[in-house]
Protein backbone atom coordinates (compact mmCIF):
# COMPACT_ATOMS: atom_id res chain seq x y z
CA UNK A 1 0.00 0.00 0.00
CA UNK A 2 0.84 3.74 -0.94
CA UNK A 3 1.30 5.91 2.00
CA UNK A 4 -1.68 7.71 1.41
CA UNK A 5 -3.61 4.65 1.13
CA UNK A 6 -2.53 3.38 4.57
CA UNK A 7 -3.35 7.16 6.13
CA UNK A 8 -6.66 6.90 4.58
CA UNK A 9 -7.54 3.63 5.67
CA UNK A 10 -6.90 4.75 9.50
CA UNK A 11 -8.14 8.02 8.76
CA UNK A 12 -11.37 6.33 7.38
CA UNK A 13 -11.60 3.98 10.41
CA UNK A 14 -10.94 6.71 13.12
CA UNK A 15 -13.56 8.74 11.69
CA UNK A 16 -16.03 5.82 12.18
CA UNK A 17 -14.48 5.48 15.54
CA UNK A 18 -15.22 9.02 16.47
CA UNK A 19 -19.13 8.99 14.99
CA UNK A 20 -19.80 6.14 16.89
CA UNK A 21 -18.30 6.03 20.01
CA UNK A 22 -19.77 7.04 23.13
CA UNK A 23 -16.39 7.74 25.16
CA UNK A 24 -16.42 11.45 25.02
CA UNK A 25 -20.21 11.89 25.63
CA UNK A 26 -19.84 13.10 29.31
CA UNK A 27 -17.55 16.04 29.76
CA UNK A 28 -19.93 18.74 27.43
CA UNK A 29 -17.14 18.85 24.95
CA UNK A 30 -17.63 18.29 21.39
CA UNK A 31 -17.31 14.63 21.35
CA UNK A 32 -15.97 14.32 17.98
CA UNK A 33 -13.01 16.93 18.31
CA UNK A 34 -12.29 15.64 21.50
CA UNK A 35 -11.87 12.00 19.82
CA UNK A 36 -9.84 13.37 17.10
CA UNK A 37 -7.82 15.53 18.78
CA UNK A 38 -6.65 12.21 20.86
CA UNK A 39 -5.88 10.81 17.25
CA UNK A 40 -3.56 13.59 16.39
CA UNK A 41 -1.00 13.28 14.19
CA UNK A 42 1.70 13.43 16.57
CA UNK A 43 0.29 10.24 18.78
CA UNK A 44 -0.50 8.35 15.31
CA UNK A 45 2.68 5.94 16.04
CA UNK A 46 0.76 4.84 19.32
CA UNK A 47 -2.88 3.93 18.10
CA UNK A 48 -2.16 3.20 14.03
CA UNK A 49 -2.09 -0.49 14.40
CA UNK A 50 -5.43 -0.34 16.32
CA UNK A 51 -7.42 1.23 13.26
CA UNK A 52 -5.33 -1.47 10.78
CA UNK A 53 -6.24 -4.38 9.91
CA UNK A 54 -3.70 -7.54 11.18
CA UNK A 55 -1.86 -8.22 8.06
CA UNK A 56 -1.88 -4.65 6.85
CA UNK A 57 -0.07 -3.80 10.05
CA UNK A 58 2.43 -6.47 9.79
CA UNK A 59 3.22 -5.39 6.26
CA UNK A 60 3.54 -1.63 7.12
CA UNK A 61 5.98 -2.79 10.45
CA UNK A 62 8.06 -4.57 7.95
CA UNK A 63 8.18 -1.85 5.38
CA UNK A 64 8.95 0.82 7.85
CA UNK A 65 11.94 -1.05 9.58
CA UNK A 66 12.84 -0.52 5.72
CA UNK A 67 12.57 3.00 5.32
CA UNK A 68 12.10 5.71 7.60
CA UNK A 69 10.92 7.81 4.73
CA UNK A 70 7.89 5.57 4.25
CA UNK A 71 6.13 6.51 7.77
CA UNK A 72 7.43 9.86 7.41
CA UNK A 73 4.94 9.99 4.00
CA UNK A 74 2.67 8.04 6.12
CA UNK A 75 2.66 10.79 8.88
CA UNK A 76 2.10 13.43 6.40
CA UNK A 77 -0.85 12.12 4.33
CA UNK A 78 -2.22 11.73 8.04
CA UNK A 79 -1.83 14.92 8.93
CA UNK A 80 -3.83 16.27 5.97
CA UNK A 81 -6.90 14.29 6.24
CA UNK A 82 -6.68 14.96 10.03
CA UNK A 83 -6.61 18.07 9.63
CA UNK A 84 -9.93 18.44 7.10
CA UNK A 85 -11.67 16.68 9.49
CA UNK A 86 -11.24 18.77 12.06
CA UNK A 87 -11.72 22.29 10.06
CA UNK A 88 -15.02 20.45 8.48
CA UNK A 89 -16.01 20.27 12.65
CA UNK A 90 -15.28 23.69 13.31
CA UNK A 91 -16.80 25.17 10.32
CA UNK A 92 -20.21 23.01 10.51
CA UNK A 93 -20.73 24.36 14.09
CA UNK A 94 -19.54 27.69 13.61
CA UNK A 95 -22.00 27.76 10.55
CA UNK A 96 -24.84 26.28 12.01
CA UNK A 97 -24.80 28.69 15.20
CA UNK A 98 -24.86 31.83 12.30
CA UNK A 99 -28.22 30.01 11.03
CA UNK A 100 -29.65 29.25 14.72
CA UNK A 101 -29.20 32.77 15.84
CA UNK A 102 -30.75 33.36 12.62
CA UNK A 103 -33.94 31.13 13.15
CA UNK A 104 -34.31 32.27 16.62
CA UNK A 105 -35.37 35.76 15.61
CA UNK A 106 -37.88 34.96 12.47
CA UNK A 107 -39.22 31.98 14.60
CA UNK A 108 -39.80 33.48 17.93
CA UNK A 109 -43.48 34.00 18.26
CA UNK A 110 -42.45 36.41 21.38
CA UNK A 111 -41.17 39.16 19.32
CA UNK A 112 -43.30 41.79 17.85
CA UNK A 113 -43.12 42.78 13.90
CA UNK A 114 -41.17 45.79 14.69
CA UNK A 115 -38.78 43.69 16.65
CA UNK A 116 -37.96 41.06 13.73
CA UNK A 117 -37.53 43.91 11.23
CA UNK A 118 -34.91 45.81 13.50
CA UNK A 119 -33.02 42.49 14.25
CA UNK A 120 -32.82 41.03 10.77
CA UNK A 121 -31.95 44.68 9.30
CA UNK A 122 -28.97 44.51 11.86
CA UNK A 123 -28.11 40.76 11.26
CA UNK A 124 -28.07 41.44 7.32
CA UNK A 125 -25.88 44.04 7.49
CA UNK A 126 -23.21 42.55 10.58
CA UNK A 127 -23.68 39.35 7.98
CA UNK A 128 -22.55 41.40 4.69
CA UNK A 129 -19.94 42.70 6.75
CA UNK A 130 -18.48 39.49 8.08
CA UNK A 131 -18.78 38.39 5.02
CA UNK A 132 -16.77 41.01 3.37
CA UNK A 133 -14.06 40.78 5.76
CA UNK A 134 -13.94 36.52 5.16
CA UNK A 135 -13.34 37.43 1.57
CA UNK A 136 -10.42 40.04 1.85
CA UNK A 137 -8.93 37.15 4.19
CA UNK A 138 -9.56 34.35 1.48
CA UNK A 139 -8.12 37.08 -1.35
CA UNK A 140 -4.98 37.81 0.52
CA UNK A 141 -4.64 34.05 2.09
CA UNK A 142 -4.59 35.62 5.79
CA UNK A 143 -7.24 33.84 8.01
CA UNK A 144 -8.44 35.99 10.78
CA UNK A 145 -7.30 35.27 13.68
CA UNK A 146 -8.39 32.96 16.46
CA UNK A 147 -9.70 36.91 18.54
CA UNK A 148 -10.94 38.56 15.05
CA UNK A 149 -13.48 35.37 14.31
CA UNK A 150 -14.44 35.21 18.34
CA UNK A 151 -14.95 39.09 18.21
CA UNK A 152 -17.61 38.61 14.96
CA UNK A 153 -19.63 36.39 16.78
CA UNK A 154 -20.06 38.36 19.70
CA UNK A 155 -20.67 41.31 17.71
CA UNK A 156 -23.64 39.83 16.13
CA UNK A 157 -24.59 38.21 19.49
CA UNK A 158 -24.40 41.40 21.81
CA UNK A 159 -24.90 43.95 19.38
CA UNK A 160 -27.56 42.54 16.95
CA UNK A 161 -29.79 40.17 19.50
CA UNK A 162 -28.52 41.54 22.91
CA UNK A 163 -27.06 37.75 23.95
CA UNK A 164 -25.11 38.01 27.07
CA UNK A 165 -25.36 34.52 28.45
CA UNK A 166 -21.87 33.32 29.50
CA UNK A 167 -22.20 30.13 28.22
CA UNK A 168 -23.43 31.04 24.43
CA UNK A 169 -19.95 32.74 24.52
CA UNK A 170 -17.63 30.11 25.99
CA UNK A 171 -19.14 27.64 23.64
CA UNK A 172 -18.38 29.81 20.70
CA UNK A 173 -14.86 29.95 22.56
CA UNK A 174 -14.34 26.58 22.56
CA UNK A 175 -14.51 26.69 19.09
CA UNK A 176 -12.86 29.46 17.56
CA UNK A 177 -9.88 27.88 20.13
CA UNK A 178 -9.35 24.51 18.23
CA UNK A 179 -9.32 27.24 14.75
CA UNK A 180 -6.68 28.20 16.29
CA UNK A 181 -4.87 24.89 16.32
CA UNK A 182 -5.66 24.54 12.43
CA UNK A 183 -2.72 25.64 9.90
CA UNK A 184 -3.51 28.69 7.65
CA UNK A 185 -4.30 26.82 5.20
CA UNK A 186 -7.65 24.99 7.40
CA UNK A 187 -8.40 27.86 8.94
CA UNK A 188 -9.20 29.40 5.51
CA UNK A 189 -11.76 26.23 4.69
CA UNK A 190 -13.29 27.10 8.10
CA UNK A 191 -13.74 30.73 6.34
CA UNK A 192 -14.70 29.75 3.09
CA UNK A 193 -17.50 27.61 5.22
CA UNK A 194 -18.63 30.16 6.49
CA UNK A 195 -18.57 32.52 3.50
CA UNK A 196 -20.54 29.77 1.93
CA UNK A 197 -23.25 29.85 4.83
CA UNK A 198 -23.26 33.58 4.70
CA UNK A 199 -24.07 33.76 0.76
CA UNK A 200 -26.52 31.06 1.40
CA UNK A 201 -28.66 32.56 4.27
CA UNK A 202 -28.23 36.83 2.85
CA UNK A 203 -31.38 36.21 0.19
CA UNK A 204 -33.61 34.53 3.01
CA UNK A 205 -32.86 37.18 5.49
CA UNK A 206 -33.56 39.71 2.91
CA UNK A 207 -36.75 38.01 2.49
CA UNK A 208 -37.96 38.09 5.55
CA UNK A 209 -37.14 41.21 6.20
CA UNK A 210 -39.47 42.78 3.56
CA UNK A 211 -42.02 40.19 4.84
CA UNK A 212 -41.75 41.56 7.88
CA UNK A 213 -41.80 45.19 7.10
CA UNK A 214 -44.94 44.53 5.18
CA UNK A 215 -46.56 43.26 8.23
CA UNK A 216 -45.36 45.82 10.50
CA UNK A 217 -46.49 48.92 8.09
CA UNK A 218 -49.49 46.96 7.68
CA UNK A 219 -50.51 46.64 11.62
CA UNK A 220 -49.53 50.09 11.77
CA UNK A 221 -51.91 50.88 9.30
CA UNK A 222 -54.50 49.35 11.02
CA UNK A 223 -54.00 51.26 14.70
Amino acid sequence: MEPRDVAKLVMNRVEKYCLNTNEYFDDGDDPILECLEDHRPSELKWFINKYLPQKVAKDLDKTIANSDMFWDEVKKEYEKLWEKEKSLEVGEFLGDELEELYRDTVLDDDLSYEDKVEYLEDYADYLKYFGDEIKRALKDKKPLDEYDLYNWYWRIGHNVFGINSTGHYGLIGYYTGFYDTLSDNGKLKVLKMLLDVINSMLPDVYDDLKYYKSKSEASTNKS
